[in-house]
């Protein structure tokens, strides 16, 4: 892999140019997905308005499994939580324990009560199958059923069904593909499936062998599309002969890739979003319940039709083409629309052949896009700039002010996560009920919040909504994945990086959240979905972690989506109200000696004279101190003895009646 010279600056930046030192990632399969490299970018970032808090809604989160394997996905999630019309709730994850050939699909069940397979250190780590799997996904079908598919990786998909969800054994088939031929030698495998359902048909979407040479239709890692009748009497499913989808040809496609790729049903309509970097994005659709399909192109890309590494596209003046970054989502609303978003990438392909592709890690935009706005079609390179579309009227989602200075911060180039494969916000997920449009995201947290030992940034989970079918987007946004038991450090100038131990002491109680997935259906006016959340930035590459991720299922009333937050704890405490970000007097509040062990000095500045109330408080929200104090306009210092207080983690709240502020304290 060749290197570019670049330079790396070591301050903090909000317009300016900066450049990365090269970042090499694969996907789980090194077969599917070359290397990346990396090369200087402008990076512009846009102030954006801070999600809003709702205090007085308590809602529900477990962890509801584990697994030491930390990808989920290589790009976009497909449905791996599935509410059914009672309310109960379905969920499936790649799990694995400490040895990879225990690699397979982990379950639990919610029955309206309790999580059948337990929660928290109880939650399941096994899997269902017999073999090693990967990739599970799961839906309902028939009147209580529910049916589970992944992937064994070597012939078939491994599909399994029972008759009652939540309870009784499985059932298990494998669903071998078409064979695909590299001229000596065949391949049946179906990789990296993606499902939906409607009634008792199951729509199914899968690649052929992804190893280089093996085609079917002409085409390597070729996307097929697969139904099924589900019988109940039988707990059976008779499958039709995969297929390629409407006008897939190899003067088209000369390949596809592992997940870039949704698909979604709602009654009769069924739909395909592909949004391939290396293709237009488009759907493929069908209003016969999959009998037929029609293609609508959502964006004419510049990538060529039937591109592959031996095609140039230089980098001459920084030149390279906006397409999707692979991670993409579609949801049906009951009127028939489609709606869809994926992630924007820039990158291109400077020397031919080479297997490496050049692209800008840090543009930053997810673009939302449904059947009655204009599709893209300009064929140009810049035409999925985000800059550009928001411009022209695009719906485009970018990273959040989370602290209220008024600035998107970004760290130089060091701080890029690696394997995700994806942009700054990314890995969207849809869906749509009675023209209310609901989608969840990832994108990387403002500074401070990263991982400062890894020297990564942590990715959190957000939610918005529009009421009004997609056409507006001004609801406010959801900091779903927010913990606050987490200890986000604002400063680690006082802290000593290079003693590992300690500073992971510390990384334990920060963390991040990556691979949300959505319930496609809206029951009893709730959201379902879940993520991966652990102490570590990035993923370990498709190889086992050292400590175990956790499944954290979420449940969200619907109309909160975009109200609701539970940002307790924030850098200069702006969350202070359901209005959003306030007019706030107090800011820059510093904690120091922090950890303390006798007395700690607290300091800030006030706008105005006024008095104030000082509490200190452990992370059961129980008060362990608390005095009134006078407050002046301008700088203010305050002290207070710890000897009292049990080694821990605190929360130090000074609040007038005009502002708040909030920050952490680790006493010894």
């Amino acid at each position: 892999m060749k290197k570019t010279l670049l330079t790396s600056l070591a301050t903090l930046c909000v317009v300016a140019l900066f450049a990365q030192q090269p970042v090499k990632w694969t996907s789980e399969f090194a077969r599917t997905q070359s290397a990346q490299r990396a090369i200087n970018h402008v990076a512009v970032q846009h102030n954006e308005m801070a999600p809003s808090k709702n205090a007085s809604i308590v809602m529900g989160g477990d962890i509801i499994g584990h697994t030491y394997y930390d990808q989920q996905t290589n790009y976009s999630m497909p449905q791996k939580v599935y509410a059914h019309n009672d309310g109960t709730v379905s969920a499936v994850w790649t799990t694995c324990g400490t040895s990879t050939s225990s690699r397979g699909t982990g379950y639990n069940y919610f029955n309206g009560t309790s999580w059948t397979q337990g929660v928290g250190y109880s939650a399941p780590t096994s899997r269902i199958e017999s073999v090693r799997t990967g990739w599970g996904v799961i839906s309902g079908v028939g009147t209580n059923g529910e049916i589970v598919v992944s992937h064994n990786g070597t012939d078939a998909l491994v599909i399994g069904l029972r008759a009652q969800k939540g309870t009784g054994d499985w059932t298990f088939t494998t669903l071998a593909g078409p064979q695909a031929s590299n001229g000596s030698s065949t391949s049946t495998c179906l990789l990296w499936p993606s499902i939906a359902t409607s009634g008792n048909t199951i729509h199914l979407i899968a690649c052929t062998e992804s190893d280089e040479g093996y085609l079917y239709q002409g085409i390597n890692t070729c996307l097929v599309y697969i139904r099924g009748t589900y019988d109940q009497a039988s707990n059976t499913v008779s499958w039709e002969s995969p297929r390629v989808v409407a006008d897939a040809s190899p003067a088209i496609f000369s390949s596809f890739s592992g997940d870039q790729y949704s698909i979604a049903a709602n009654g009769n309509n069924v739909a395909v979003f592909v949004a391939d970097r290396h293709h237009d994005a488009f759907i493929w659709k069908s209003t016969d319940n999959g009998t037929t399909f029609n293609t609508i192109t959502v964006v004419n890309t510049a990538v060529p039709d039937g591109y592959d590494d031996n095609f140039i596209i230089d980098t001459t003046g920084s030149h390279g083409i906006y397409t999707s970054d692979g991670s993409c989502s579609i949801a049906i609303g009951n009127d028939g629309v489609c709606h869809v978003a994926f992630g924007i990438m820039k990158w291109a392909n400077p020397e031919a052949g080479d297997g490496y592709i050049t692209w800008w890690p840090y543009t930053d935009g997810l673009l939302y896009w449904n059947e009655n706005m204009d599709p893209i079609l300009g064929g140009t390179d810049d035409q999925l700039n985000p800059d550009t579309l928001m411009a022209n009227g695009y719906q485009v989602f970018q990273r959040l002010d989370l602290d209220g200075d008024g600035s998107v911060w970004i760290y130089n180039g060091d701080y890029m996560t690696e394997n995700y494969s994806v942009t700054m916000t990314s890995t969207p997920q849809l869906t749509v009920d009675n023209g209310n449009v609901y989608m969840v995201f990832t994108t990387f947290l403002d500074v401070p919040f990263a991982d400062h030992v890894n020297s990564m940034y942590y990715r959190g989970v957000f939610g918005t909504k529009s009421t009004d079918n997609g056409a507006t987007w001004n609801n406010g946004f959801s900091w779903l994945s927010y913990n606050n038991r987490c200890y986000y450090i604002d400063d680690w100038s006082s802290y000593d990086t290079s003693d590992l131990e300690a500073s992971m002491e510390l990384i334990y109680n920060e963390g991040e959240s990556m691979y949300p997935t959505i319930a496609k259906n809206i029951v009893n006016g709730k959201l379902n979905m879940w993520w991966q959340q652990d102490y570590f930035a990035d993923n370990n590459g498709g190889n086992l972690a050292s400590d175990p991720a956790d499944i954290f299922f979420f449940q969200l009333d619907a109309d909160q989506l975009g109200a609701y937050n539970n940002t307790e704890e924030i850098p200069q405490g702006l969350w202070i109200d359901n209005t959003g970000v306030a007019d706030n007097t107090l800011e820059g509040m510093k904690l120091y000696p922090n950890p303390a062990s006798e007395n700690v000095n607290i300091s800030f500045t006030s706008s105005e004279m006024a008095n104030a109330t000082l509490t200190v408080c452990n992370l059961m929200g129980q008060v362990v101190y608390s005095e009134n104090i006078a407050v002046s306009e301008g700088s203010n210092l305050v002290r207070v003895n710890t000897k009292a207080f049990s080694a821990g983690v605190y929360t130090v709240n000074i609040r007038t009646n005009k502002g708040t502020s909030t920050q952490k304290l680790i006493v010894r």
